[in-house]
């Protein structure tokens, strides 16, 4: 299956996750007033786990490639693909993907992962307080909050595919799609009461971001596609 196809398959997919987590409030309504901090803990906790390893994902993209077999063969054609291009903050040296990074004065840093990275501490940061700092959340606010998050996530879909974009704007989007998944997750979350939608909705997330990732590759092969040079990294 080419990246193309299985972008669109894991568009599907997603789509069909947030109409679940549409339609499970409205069925799986709960009475309960206050949802206890243990059951906060656990959520609370699945998600933390999560950005935590997104974090490290963001700051080393393969270092979970020495414990997977697979992981080692495509880190040795990547390697193959350097020798005839560099790489810089995860992209190739090329004048095609300038939009994909950020030049600092020492360093270049891609994009979607500082993006991400940033979007995880500040999610980490509003979980955190969700949990230990009681409150009342209106109900009206938890659709909104649900709205909102699938909102930003088909924005940041269409910002992937958007042919020209700028890299400071593609750190904003990909902060705000962490962040949404924080807003979904709590809005399935207290609308339910139930631990194991609000675990679905930390599963739905690694979709919903895996679909993110398959529409950034379709993205950068399009990219070296369309380019005249026959470096081809993508």
């Amino acid at each position: 299956m080419n990246q193309k196809k299985s972008a669109i398959y894991y568009v599907i997919l997603s789509t069909i996750g947030a109409m679940l987590l549409i339609v499970i409030p409205l069925f799986s309504a709960s009475n309960i007033n206050a949802i206890h901090i243990f059951d906060k803990l656990i959520v609370g906790g699945a998600f933390i786990s999560s950005c935590i390893l997104g974090i490290s994902f963001a700051i080393k993209p393969n270092w979970i490639g020495r414990f997977i077999k697979r992981g080692r063969h495509d880190e040795n054609e990547q390697q193959s693909h350097m020798k005839t291009r560099k790489r810089q903050g995860h992209h190739p040296d090329c004048e095609k993907f300038k939009s994909h990074v950020i030049k600092t004065k020492n360093k270049v840093i891609c994009a979607s992962c500082s993006g991400l990275a940033v979007g995880s501490l500040i999610s980490i940061f509003l979980m955190a307080t969700y949990i230990f700092i009681p409150s009342e959340i209106p109900l009206t606010i938890l659709y909104i909050f649900i709205i909102l998050g699938l909102i930003i996530i088909i924005l940041n879909y269409i910002e992937i595919v958007i042919p020209t974009r700028n890299a400071r704007i593609h750190v904003i989007f990909n902060a705000l799609l962490v962040i949404s998944f924080f807003l979904i997750i709590i809005g399935i979350f207290e609308l339910t009461g139930s631990i194991i939608y609000g675990i679905f909705g930390v599963i739905i997330s690694f979709l919903w971001l895996d679909t993110r990732i398959l529409l950034s590759k379709w993205r950068h092969s399009e990219i070296c596609k369309s380019c005249s040079e026959t470096c081809k990294v993508y």
